[in-house]
C-alpha cells in the first residue's frame, strides 16, 4: 500500500510540473522547518536566515522559529498549543502545550544530475510527543517545479513527498501538493483532541511571499491550515539606513607649530572636547614632538575599527604641524586593549582624502595588543586638560535612542552614567500554576568611575505590575533553591528592590592578561565577593578565563538581609572560535551555584548583522529528578539565547544590545551567578573590529 501510494505521488507531481526555469524557494512548513505543508523537504534556507511564525492545522497551533545556523544546518523550535485538549498540569494552563526542537542537515547539494539530500529529526529534545526521524529526503528542481520524496519513522509513517510550483505569471505565488504521511491516530491523546479524525494523505496549498513576509493557505480533506511568518536575513549588515549617523569629521582646523601647540594647552583641550562631543570618553593625550598619542574609548560606536578610524580623523585634523605619526590606544573598562599606530600621517591624510587604498595604508599601520607597561607613552608627556563642564565635557540628561520604548541617559566625560528605563518586561513560562507570568517594572542604573579602572555600579527596580505573586505552589527541588524560588524574590519585599550594588576593579597585570575584582550585591538573589582572570593568546582563535566567587544568598525582601545559604563557585572556561564562520564554542567546568559539579557547553554564532544566536547544555552531578527528570534519568540545564545589537535596527549606531534567553526558570541544577562584568564578553565585542571578524588584524572603519 505504501509503495503504491509513493508511485502515485511520483506520477502526480511529475504531471503537474512545468518546464520553466525559475527556481522554487525554500519555505517553512507548519512546524517551522523548511518543507512543504506538513512534511519536510531537502531544502535549507540560505545561510543566516531567521524565521519566526505561527501556524494552525486542526488541532495544532504552533508558534515557531527557525534559523539556518550554518550553510548545511537548520535548527528550529516550537511551542505548540493543542486546541481543545486540557493540560494535565491544571486549569491555569488552559489548553495542553508542548515544547519541541527540530534539526535538519543537508548531506548532498543539488547539481545537474543529483538532488539535494537531507536528513532530519523533529522533537529530538523535549517530551517527544511529536517525535520524527527521516533518514533521507531528496529534492530536485526541474524547471519551475521542485519535487521531494522521503521516508520517515515514528509520527511520519513511511513515504512522504510532494511538489512546489512557482507561478511564472504571478511571481509572488507558489502552489504546493504533498502526501502527508503523519499517523495522526497515534498522536498524543488524539481521541480527546480530535486529531484521530485526520486522515493525512493528499494536501494542497497556495503560498504568497513578498519581501520578508510569507503566508500559506492549505486544505486537507475538510480541514483548512494556515501558516504565516517573517523571514529576517541575519547576514545583512544593517536593516535600517543610518540616516541620523553623524558624518566623519571633516572640519579644517588651522595648524599650529609644535612649540606653540605644546605651550598652549588650549589646543589639546579643543581636541579633547571635539572627541568628547563624538562620544569618546576617558580621553588622555600625549605628544613627544613627533607622535601624537591618545588613549580613549567610545560609548556609542559599536565597532572598534570604525571608532578608531573616526578618532584618527579628529586627531589628524587637530595635530600640530610636523606631526609624523599618530598612536591610538583603545580601552575597555579603562583597560588598554588595542593600539593602532599610524606611522605616516601624510599617507593617512591621503587615505582620508580617497587618494590611497586600504591595502596601501596597511603598510603604514600597525595594530597590536596594548602593552600596559607602555603607559609611559602618555604619562611622561601627558597633556593636562582643563576641566570645563560648560564646554561640553558633561552631557545633560537626554532621551536615549538605544532601542528602549522610552529611556533617559546621562554621561560624563569619563565613564560615569545614569540611565532610567521606565518600562521593562519579563515573561516567565510554565511555572507551577500557569502557562505564563508577566513582570512589568522600571529600572534606574547608576555607574560612577571612582578611580583608574574602578567603578561603583548600582541598580534599583520598581515593580509596576506583576502576576508572578499568583504562584502559590513552592518548588519541590531537592537541590538548594538557588533559582527555583525566583517567584518569592519577585513578589517579596514590596515594589521597590535593590538589584545591584557593587564595586568592580579592573586590572591589567600583563599584556593580554586582564582581571576583575568584585565585592557587593551581584544580583537579585546573591551577593558576595570574587573575581575573574582572562588570558588572550598572541596568536590563535582561543581564550581562557577563570572566575571564583564566594556568594551568600539574599533574602527575598530586596534589601540587605540574607538567607543561611552560602557557597563558593569556581568555573574555568575555554573559548574557541572558528574563523570565517563566526562560531564560538565554550566549555565551562567547575562548581556551580547549587554546589553541583560539572561542565556547561555553549555554542553560538555571530552573523554579519551582529545578531548572535546560541544554545547551552549543562551536565552536572546535581541529580535533578524533578519532572521531566526522574531517578536514574536526571534533568540537565539547557536553553537557547540571543543577543541583538540595536544599532542594526536604528538610524544611528549604538553599542546597546537586547539580550534574552529561553530556559526553565524554576531549576537549580547547573546554575551560574549573574556576572558583574564578564571579561570575555567585553573583550570579544571590543575585538570585533568589523562586521565579519574580530581579532588583531588591519581593520579600520570610517
Amino acid at each position: 500500500m505504501v509503495f503504491r501510494q509513493s508511485v502515485y505521488l511520483l506520477i502526480t507531481v511529475f504531471m503537474l510540473g512545468s518546464g520553466l526555469h525559475k527556481l522554487a524557494a525554500a519555505e517553512p512548513n507548519t512546524t517551522g522547518q523548511t518543507g512543504l505543508i506538513n512534511m519536510p523537504d531537502a531544502r535549507i534556507e540560505e545561510d543566516g536566515r531567521f524565521r519566526v511564525g505561527a501556524s494552525y492545522f486542526r488541532p495544532y497551533l504552533p508558534v515557531w522559529a527557525s534559523i539556518s545556523m550554518l550553510p548545511r544546518l537548520e535548527l528550529s523550535g516550537r511551542y505548540t498549543i493543542i486546541r481543545g485538549l486540557s493540560s494535565e498540569l491544571g486549569q491555569g494552563f488552559g489548553d495542553h502545550k508542548d515544547k519541541a526542537f527540530d534539526a535538519k542537515a543537508l548531506l548532498l547539494r543539488e547539481d545537474r544530475w543529483w538532488p539535494n539530500v537531507a536528513v532530519g529529526t523533529l522533537d529530538f529534545t523535549g517530551t517527544g510527543v511529536f517525535s520524527v526521524d527521516y533518514f533521507g529526503v531528496a529534492s530536485k528542481r526541474l524547471g519551475n517545479t521542485d519535487y521531494s520524496l522521503g521516508y520517515g519513522i515514528d509520527r511520519i509513517n513511511g513515504f512522504f513527498g510532494g511538489m512546489r510550483h512557482r507561478s511564472p505569471w504571478i511571481r509572488d505565488l507558489s502552489f504546493v501538493v504533498e502526501y502527508d504521511a503523519n499517523d495522526y491516530k497515534r498522536d498524543f491523546r488524539a481521541a480527546e483532541s480530535g486529531a484521530d479524525s485526520r486522515q493525512g494523505g493528499w494536501t494542497y496549498g497556495v503560498e504568497y511571499k513578498k519581501g520578508w513576509f510569507g503566508a500559506q493557505l492549505s486544505l486537507q480533506d475538510d480541514d483548512v491550515g494556515v501558516n504565516t511568518y517573517v523571514s529576517i536575513p541575519l547576514m545583512k549588515e544593517e536593516f535600517v539606513p543610518k540616516l541620523d549617523e553623524p558624518d566623519p569629521y571633516t572640519k579644517e582646523v588651522p595648524k599650529a607649530a609644535i612649540d606653540q601647540w605644546l605651550a598652549d594647552t588650549g589646543y589639546a583641550a579643543r581636541l579633547a572636547r571635539t572627541l568628547n562631543d563624538r562620544s569618546y570618553k576617558n580621553i588622555r593625550l600625549g605628544f613627544d614632538g613627533h607622535t601624537l598619542s591618545a588613549s580613549l574609548t567610545n560609548t556609542r560606536i559599536s565597532l572598534t575599527g570604525r571608532a578608531v578610524g573616526r578618532a584618527a580623523r579628529i586627531l589628524l585634523a587637530h595635530s600640530p604641524e610636523g606631526t609624523e605619526s599618530i598612536r591610538i590606544t583603545y580601552t575597555a573598562e579603562d583597560m588598554r586593549v588595542l593600539t593602532y599606530h599610524f606611522t605616516n600621517t601624510h599617507k593617512l591624510q591621503r587615505y582620508f582624502d580617497g587618494l590611497l587604498s586600504r591595502a596601501q595604508l596597511d603598510r603604514y599601520l600597525d595594530i597590536s595588543y596594548a602593552d600596559p607597561l607602555r603607559s609611559a607613552d602618555l604619562s611622561a608627556e601627558e597633556i593636562a586638560l582643563p576641566v570645563d563642564d560648560d564646554a561640553g565635557f558633561v552631557d545633560g540628561i537626554h532621551r536615549s535612542d538605544e532601542g528602549h520604548l522610552l529611556s533617559f541617559r546621562h554621561e560624563t566625560r569619563e565613564l560615569s552614567t545614569f540611565q532610567l528605563v521606565p518600562f521593562n518586561v519579563g515573561v516567565f513560562f510554565n511555572d507551577p500554576n500557569g502557562a505564563a507570568r508577566f513582570d512589568l517594572f522600571t529600572t534606574a542604573n547608576y555607574t560612577r568611575q571612582i578611580g583608574t579602572g574602578r567603578f561603583l555600579e548600582s541598580s534599583v527596580r520598581l515593580s509596576l505590575y506583576e502576576n508572578v505573586s499568583n504562584v502559590s505552589e513552592e518548588s519541590n527541588s531537592t537541590l538548594p533553591h538557588v533559582r527555583s524560588d525566583i517567584a518569592q524574590y519577585l513578589q517579596g519585599g514590596g515594589r521597590f528592590k535593590l538589584s545591584k550594588l557593587l564595586v568592580n576593579q579592573y586590572l591589567q597585570p600583563a599584556e593580554r592578561v586582564y582581571a576583575r575584582l568584585t565585592a557587593g550585591i551581584y544580583e537579585m538573589m546573591f551577593a558576595g565577593t570574587g573575581g575573574q582572570v582572562l588570558y588572550l593568546p598572541e596568536q590563535g582563535n582561543w581564550a581562557t578565563d577563570f572566575s571564583l566567587d564566594w556568594l551568600r544568598q539574599r533574602a527575598t525582601d530586596g534589601a540587605f538581609e540574607f538567607r543561611d545559604y552560602d557557597t563558593v563557585t569556581a568555573l574555568g572556561a575555554v573559548h574557541y572560535r572558528l574563523p570565517g564562520w563566526g562560531l564560538t564554542a565554550t566549555a565551562r567546568a567547575g562548581r556551580f551555584l547549587a554546589k553541583d559539579k560539572g561542565v556547561r557547553f555553549e555554542l553560538k554564532r555571530r552573523f554579519r548583522s551582529g545578531i548572535t544566536f546560541g544554545a547551552w547544555y549543562t551536565l552536572t552531578d546535581g541529580d535533578d529528578d524533578t519532572p521531566p527528570g526522574s531517578p536514574g534519568d536526571p534533568y540537565f540545564d539547557k536553553g537557547i539565547f540571543a543577543s541583538i545589537p540595536l544599532g542594526s535596527m536604528l538610524t544611528k549606531d549604538t553599542k546597546a544590545r537586547s539580550n534574552f534567553s529561553i530556559r526553565p526558570w524554576t531549576r537549580d541544577v547547573g546554575q551560574m551567578v549573574v556576572s558583574p562584568g564578564d571579561l570575555y564578553t567585553s573583550f570579544e565585542r571590543t575585538l570585533m573590529l568589523d562586521n565579519t571578524d574580530y581579532g588583531v588584524s588591519s581593520q579600520l572603519g570610517q
